[in-house]
């Protein structure tokens, strides 16, 4: 008899542990894209991606939310350069404008991205800055994304995006950052990260 009262405590105590273990990997790892809309509060900060969509809105395929130290630099959008405009020192990345001042900082693996003068349409880049009031990104980096597309080429046609949630809209599913409409889908992934 006790030794069944002890087998019965230990297994009660460790159905309650994954219990909570469940709960705990829930909270860190996915969540249902209905319960993400519900979730999202203006002015948090998320990671959003998917695809570029023919009206220049992105699928949302996967939203992360974070949480810890973010800094008002701290926004990115990595894709495809639609437009650069030299003599106003600005490129465009979907619909986004992105000023480049003279002392960002420019990342290339082989070391050929140097400056402005470097940026081509269509190159793949990701771009870091702060985002400002006008709806432009500031950016203090531009960085060469392109050995990315040898792994995966369909990035080419895709959109990631960090900052501050802009605008919900509840009834349509859709989430806007940067000014880039993102829409979400039964299929969109969504988790909460730790940056």
């Amino acid at each position: 008899m006790k030794i069944r009262s002890q087998v019965f405590t230990g297994v009660l105590v460790a159905l309650l542990l994954v219990g909570v273990y469940s709960s705990v990997a829930q909270k860190k790892g996915s969540m249902p894209a209905a319960d993400i809309l519900a979730a999202l509060k203006l002015g948090q900060w998320v990671v959003l991606e998917g695809p570029v969509q023919r009206d220049l809105s992105v699928q949302c395929t996967k939203l992360k939310l974070l949480t810890g130290d973010l800094l008002d630099d701290d926004w990115k959008i990595i894709g495809t350069i639609r437009k650069v405009d030299k003599q106003k020192q600005a490129i465009e990345i979907l619909r986004l404008p992105i000023k480049v001042p003279p002392e960002v900082e420019f990342k290339d693996v082989d070391g050929k991205l140097k400056s402005l003068a470097d940026v081509k349409f269509n190159m793949f880049v990701q771009a870091e800055g702060t985002y400002l009031k006008d709806g432009t990104l500031l950016a203090k980096q531009i960085k060469n994304e392109a050995a990315k597309l040898v792994v995966k080429p369909h990035l080419k046609d895709e959109i990631e995006a960090r900052g501050k949630v802009e605008k919900i809209d509840p009834t349509n599913r859709t989430i806007t950052l940067m000014g880039i409409t993102f829409q979400l889908t039964d299929g969109t992934q969504g988790m909460s990260a730790i940056r």
